[in-house]
């Protein structure tokens, strides 16, 4: 299991209410299909894991219980998340739709319901996207929905939100934490320090009061990039600290994480020249401040993740990266002309090639 996968999710999604609340191990196995999911697909896949990778993840003690996972599979497909509608409505739907254990291999297969496509599959905006490696180590199911909607909201750095709603997008059953009090000890107190100390963001929060009793939360939303500079850097951890300060700088109404830009960098500089890779990235932080302005991305950062990705596997498949001239030019004419080693074999025109790539491109 790859713990740096992206997990992407359409902000609707983010948003939806469990009705029937996922637990924490059912949140992770969910996340971690999320993450398999690739930027070009235009349909659901069957997502293998591992039942080594389940044994992991889930934190079962011993040896793979079988019975233990399949109870714990069978719980996940009976639960039921609304999700809003924009004409005002709502859909009911389940996660999964099938599951299948593989004798003899050692893998369980599954698959998301057809449903969840225009929430999960081609997003273009209103989406959020996050390393799964940063809910992995959470043990409550409500801090890892408190960690998504936090992330939603990272890029205005507060979100606020009535008290009845919030426990409906936590996951809280029904009749369940009546008293404001036992809400705030017991989910809002023990999520926030989890996220604090586990996680890329620092959470706070402040009571909105009406008379004497609390109605709103309002959080404030920040990365903790101090606890990430912190940690002792080995020579394979090392980053242009003045190159990372630039790129802030020039970013426009939101704030590059030091997780995501040693990972840009590092792609860069394996993609691009040592004079070019520099002003490949500048680029690329013009281009995701264009689409937020234009509100076409909520998480630029993840964006720019996304656009660099590409470029990787592009990189990998055997076209040379050329330098972009335009920040406005995502698809440099260079990828017009070539053809990859894998595409010379299947007979495609450069033209088709490139239509592939632009709608690859711009599926964030």
């Amino acid at each position: 299991m790859n713990e740096s996968y992206l997990v992407t999710k359409s902000n609707d999604l983010i948003e939806a209410r469990h009705k029937h609340p996922l637990s924490a191990r059912e949140q992770k196995i969910i996340l971690t299909m999320v993450s398999m999911i690739q930027i070009s697909d235009e349909d659901f896949m069957t997502y293998d894991i591992s039942v080594r990778d389940f044994h992991e993840l889930l934190g079962l003690e011993g040896r793979e219980k079988y019975t233990e996972l399949k109870d714990i599979i069978e719980s996940l497909m009976a639960k039921v998340i609304e999700i809003p509608t924009k004409d005002g409505g709502w859909l009911l739907t389940h996660w999964v739709s099938v599951a299948q254990y593989i004798e003899g291999e050692g893998i369980i297969k599954l698959k998301f319901v057809p449903e969840l496509k225009p929430y999960l599959l081609q997003l273009k905006k209103a989406f959020t996207s996050y390393r799964l490696s940063n809910i992995l180590s959470l043990k409550s199911a409500y801090s890892i929905r408190m960690y998504e909607l936090m992330k939603k909201w990272q890029h205005l750095g507060k979100l606020g939100v009535p008290v009845k709603d919030l426990k409906e997008k936590l996951g809280v059953k029904k009749g369940k934490y009546k008293q404001y009090g036992h809400l705030k000890s017991r989910v809002l107190n023990p999520a926030i320090k989890e996220l604090n100390d586990k996680t890329d963001i620092q959470v706070s929060f402040k009571e909105i009061r009406k008379s004497r009793k609390v109605i709103k939360i309002e959080f404030l939303i920040k990365h903790y990039n101090e606890k990430e500079i912190k940690i002792k850097k080995s020579k394979t951890d090392q980053f242009d600290k003045e190159l990372f300060d630039e790129l802030n700088d020039l970013a426009d109404g939101y704030e590059l994480s030091l997780e995501g830009f040693k990972h840009m960098e590092s792609v860069a500089k394996k993609i691009y020249t040592k004079d070019e890779y520099i002003n490949q990235l500048e680029l690329l932080v013009e281009t995701a401040n264009l689409r937020f302005k234009q509100g076409n991305a909520n998480n630029p950062v993840g964006l720019m993740i996304h656009i660099i990705n590409d470029k990787e596997k592009l990189f990998e498949q055997g076209y040379e990266a050329k330098v972009e001239e335009t920040s406005s030019e995502i698809i440099p004419e260079w990828l017009k002309k070539q053809k990859s080693p894998k595409e010379e074999k299947e007979g495609r025109t450069p033209e088709q090639l490139a239509e592939d790539v632009e709608r690859l491109l711009n599926t964030r």
